[in-house]
């Protein structure tokens, strides 16, 4: 090794120490802008300018100084993104992937959490990252986005809602939905990643897209449409030459050191009274496992994916807290109608990340510094590193009520009152390069 290579890793050391540093205290307040983030060693820069050290060594001293030998065995301790990733990582999980998977675009589908007989979902399991959040009326939806996985079989796909406008574009991802409702559709066409020709990212019944890749096994049931991964990428091959090439995807950082933090083997979540989540840490394979009610009583138990037949687990969850609104758009008529929920999903605002069985506190960032990309940091303004591994992302107010009683971390969500009129006019998503509105 040249006496290069060593000071480089050195410096390659020290930028780690300065990102897995110790967590803060409660989380920044939402309504002031984040300050931008810094590597140790280095000025604060903006994510979309800064460059952090590329995946190196350091050297771990034995415990007692004296015994150090004259060359030292070096141990590997990488670390991927936010910024840069190596060849063959994926930078929504931290995994080794074939290098050729990650020029495919992502794919986000939009899939149902009910009603009940729509459960168990197919491929959740086999996302890189899913997205939990209220539709409307207390009822949730997720939109899973796969890139480094295929799913033979994913769904049941059901329509868009307003936060996807920001997921799909802050993924580069196209977005497969069953339909949107006019008001959501008005939204996703006016998004620039959706606008004009560039509509063919919006793959569902209503943009003209038919089986394959949609199929709906029982016609004129909304909950029984479904489609591969895979077909998907084949159909959007004829229909454009777009979206080749490995997507800009920063943002997110992993390492597989574990964390300081206070522990935690269960997240609790009440999204609403018809909508309960309970994650349990598994120390033996260092993952969490879903557990949902069953039925009205809330008796809970594991969320299985019918594509594999396992339960559903996660290497990390993220709890975000955002300001959730109504927006102007009617959903859902069943029970005399109730307005769609806008999540403000940009500017900043409370995170909690739970892995290795331990909970990190900090907040999300998500406006002109980072590019509109999300990013997790803690209080000191430091980036927090997922452990390599799927993420579940669960979204719930700023209102929502958080304890922590022991081991157990739980969060009660108060839900908006959607039978309220519905506001007019919409609230426009910001430029990525203007000053960013405090969110309330």
């Amino acid at each position: 090794m040249t006496r290069q290579t060593r000071w480089l890793r050195t410096l390659i050391g020290l930028g780690l120490a300065g990102l897995l540093g110790a967590c803060g205290g409660p989380a920044a307040a939402p309504t002031l802008p984040p300050p931008a983030v810094s590597t140790a060693g280095s000025p604060a820069a903006p994510l979309a300018t800064r460059t952090l050290p590329a995946p190196g060594v350091t050297t771990l001293a034995p415990a007692n100084p004296t015994e150090v030998p004259a060359t030292a065995a070096p141990t590997a301790v990488p670390v991927y993104g936010p910024e840069t990733y190596p060849e063959g990582v994926n930078p929504l999980t931290g995994l080794a992937v074939e290098p050729a998977l990650l020029n495919r675009i992502p794919v986000a589908v939009k899939i149902t959490n009910f009603p009940l007989s729509a459960r168990p979902q197919w491929g959740l399991s086999l996302a890189d990252v899913v997205f939990e959040h209220l539709a409307e009326a207390g009822l949730t939806r997720f939109t899973a986005v796969y890139l480094g996985n295929d799913a033979a079989k994913v769904g049941s796909i059901r329509s868009a809602r307003f936060i996807d406008a920001e997921l799909a574009p802050m993924f580069q991802a196209v977005l497969v939905t069953s339909g949107s409702s006019f008001g959501t559709m008005d939204k996703l066409r006016r998004t620039e990643w959706f606008l004009g020709a560039s509509l063919w990212r919006l793959v569902s019944e209503e943009s003209a897209y038919n089986c394959p890749p949609l199929c709906r096994e029982t016609p004129d049931d909304t909950n029984t449409l479904f489609a591969s991964t895979e077909a998907v990428r084949q159909v959007l091959a004829t229909k454009t030459t777009q979206g080749t090439g490995r997507a800009d995807l920063r943002g997110l950082a992993f390492t597989a050191t574990a964390p300081a933090g206070q522990p935690v083997t269960e997240l609790y979540l009440r999204f609403s009274a018809a909508a309960q989540v309970s994650w349990r840490y598994n120390a033996a394979s260092g993952r969490y496992t879903r557990w949902q009610e069953k039925d009205a009583g809330g008796e809970l138990i594991t969320h299985l994916d019918a594509l594999t037949n396992v339960p559903i687990t996660a290497a990390n969850l993220v709890l975000l807290q955002a300001n959730h609104v109504n927006n102007y758009v009617p959903e859902d008529f069943r029970d005399g109608g109730n307005c769609g929920v806008e999540i403000q999903l940009w500017t900043s605002g409370p995170a909690r990340v739970f892995r290795d069985g331990v909970v990190v506190e900090g907040r999300w960032v998500r406006d002109q510094t980072t590019g509109m990309r999300l990013q997790l940091v803690d209080a000191a303004g430091q980036v927090i590193a997922l452990k390599p591994g799927n993420t579940w992302f669960d979204v719930v107010g700023l209102n929502a009520a958080t304890a922590l009683n022991g081991p157990l971390f739980s969060v009660t969500n108060k839900v908006p009152d959607t039978k309220t009129g519905c506001p007019v006019p919409p609230t426009e998503t910001p430029d990525p390069l203007a000053v960013p509105t405090p969110t309330p």
